[in-house]
């Protein structure tokens, strides 16, 4: 499927048609908007992200070839060549020092080609992505429907059976697919002024998109999400009182079907149980203990070695790094996963990129925070950007890897473009 997406899109990119190909883009990186998986069997095995990965390659020549292949000037670049010097050191440091081979590095760190698009996404016309934005919101409004009707109904148009999992005795917990992140920064704008709908419009995308992750019980998205409308609100500098209103009933909502479904406030109170009989000299209890304690001994790991504390453990792949760590996910066998955890960005950024690189790609990260803050008057937009940046690094980071992988950055950076061009 990825391979066809690809190709079609390539027909229209040789045809100019940037916004379908930048939607096309976002699909392959984001594995169809988490429908689908990252590994594809179609006509070999791959990464569905590669498919994103030569469709961006031929959108950077494409683009460079029509603006005589000269880099803009952007007061973004001065973080991302700093931390690219350091990606690029850390490159020399394996290939010289510790013998990993050219293939390996290529393997573990071809994601961060796709930071390049801070000088590739200002060359885009607004027009596109203005329309990709709409495009979006409606790609992953289909995808919340197809994902309430295979749990309601158990149709399985995903092609995959629902997770099922006990937490307690007595709870079969069933839940619907994990929805893509970018489900709560539409849910933040359509609580801004940036779309234009009729209310019913408006609050039809809400309710959809609340369902799902409702159903799908993820309880960083639930609270990231709440906390996000508190924030769009707040910052917010002319507030209309029914949108007001919206935000409080839907926050409502949300909090008295957590409190009264039975299943669902197991699910939350086996979180809150988690939180408040965790400390650090304990036994795994649940999946806050696992994240922290996976972290704490990936932290330490990297702190015994002053090599590791400036680089990690480089581009080493996960099949030759010793078995060490005995706390994480585990694998197909029962293996618990070494290097490539995807349930937490912060045990992968140390140890990828040690304690330097780190808080270079942290600065940089907190850099651009304090851009679409300072543009916050001008669009909604970038409030909406602002909050999703800021809960996704403060509680969606310590349950997902997605801001330790360089196409994270590709749909922030086209809004960033987006609310620049309109100044």
């Amino acid at each position: 499927m990825d391979v066809i997406v690809l190709l079609v899109s390539l027909i229209l990119l040789y045809k100019g048609n940037l916004t379908w190909v930048l939607f096309s883009l976002i699909l392959l990186t984001t594995s169809f908007l988490n429908l689908g998986s990252n590994i594809s069997e179609f006509l070999f095995t791959h990464n569905v992200s590669d498919s994103g990965l030569v469709l961006y390659l031929a959108l950077c020549f494409y683009i460079l070839k029509q603006n005589n292949f000269k880099l803009p000037k952007t007061p973004l670049s001065k973080y991302i060549k700093l931390f690219l010097l350091f990606l690029l050191v850390s490159i020399m440091v394996d290939l010289i020092f510790n013998g990993i081979d050219l293939l390996s590095i290529i393997k573990t760190s071809r994601h961060w080609i796709f930071l390049s698009c801070i000088w590739i996404f200002a060359l885009i016309p607004e027009e596109n992505i203005k329309k990709l934005i709409k495009y979006l919101l409606n790609a992953l409004a289909i995808a919340a429907i197809i994902t309430i009707i295979d749990f309601f109904f158990n149709v399985q148009l995903l092609g995959k059976e629902v997770k099922t999992e006990y937490l307690t005795p007595g709870f079969l917990i069933e839940r619907a697919a994990i929805p893509s992140v970018l489900i709560i920064f539409f849910i933040l704008l359509l609580f801004s002024k940036h779309f234009k709908f009729e209310l019913k419009i408006k609050y039809f995308y809400i309710f959809i998109f609340s369902t799902v992750l409702i159903t799908s019980m993820i309880r960083s998205l639930f609270l990231a999400t709440v906390l996000g409308i508190l924030l769009v609100y707040i910052l917010q500098e002319k507030l209309k009182l029914k949108n007001l209103f919206a935000g409080i009933i839907l926050i409502l909502v949300l909090i008295f079907l957590v409190t009264t479904n039975p299943i669902i406030q197991e699910r939350f109170s086996e979180g809150l149980r988690d939180v408040q009989t965790f400390d650090l000299t304990s036994n795994v209890q649940g999946n806050f203990s696992l994240r922290i304690l996976q972290m704490a001994e990936r932290f330490y790991y990297v702190s015994q070695s002053f090599q590791r504390v400036l680089f990690g453990v480089g581009n080493i792949t996960e099949q030759n790094f010793p078995y060490v760590f005995t706390i994480g996910l585990r694998d197909e066998f029962g293996m618990v996963t070494q290097l490539d955890t995807a349930d937490i960005a912060w045990s992968l950024l140390f140890l990828r990129l040690g304690f330097l690189g780190t808080i270079i790609y942290v600065i940089y990260y907190v850099n651009l925070l304090i851009r679409f803050y300072k543009l916050r008057l001008i669009s909604p937009l970038s409030i909406t950007m602002f909050v999703y940046l800021f809960i996704t690094i403060t509680i969606i980071s310590f349950a997902s890897s997605d801001i330790a992988s360089g196409q994270f950055w590709l749909f922030p950076i086209l809004i960033y473009y987006q609310i620049k061009k309109t100044i």
